[in-house]
């Protein structure tokens, strides 16, 4: 199973970049890494002895997540270090594009992994501080 990963950062900078430079009916998706589960919740735990519990998938869970589909590939360009796709409506699109993309831009295609999964996670801060290292409260077993 993998997913995107993106800091709440990365999220606003989209945002604003949208506003900043889109054209009516464009959407900005944000070219982001993607990571397997099991690696990113191994990099947090790090050499804490903490137990874990793989699980089959819900039901209408995905595998992998898909920022842009494979028919919507085709109008989709690269401007600002983001994919944008362009609307579907003809009277909206703004004139020609160079296609930056050959099929859909799923969390399969992107894995990152080691070093660099690392620098991720710890860049997000996605572990409180306080939840780690002397006088953090006991974890159940």
């Amino acid at each position: 199973m993998t997913r995107f990963l993106m800091t709440l950062g990365q999220a606003v900078d989209t945002i604003f970049t949208a506003i900043r430079h889109a054209v009516r009916g464009e959407i900005f998706v944000p070219r982001v890494p993607s990571a397997r589960v099991v690696d990113v919740a191994a990099v947090m735990l790090g050499d804490r002895p903490i137990e874990t519990l793989l699980t089959r998938i819900r039901p209408g869970g995905k595998i992998h997540e898909i920022l842009i589909s494979e028919e919507e590939s085709f109008r989709t360009a690269a401007r600002h270090g983001y994919y944008v796709l362009q609307p579907q409506l003809p009277e909206l699109a703004a004139g020609s594009w160079d296609r930056a993309l050959e099929s859909e831009f799923s969390s399969a295609g992107s894995l990152v992994t080691g070093a660099e999964l690392d620098a991720l996670v710890a860049l997000a801060d996605f572990v409180d501080p306080a939840m780690s290292g002397p006088g953090a409260p006991a974890i159940a077993p």
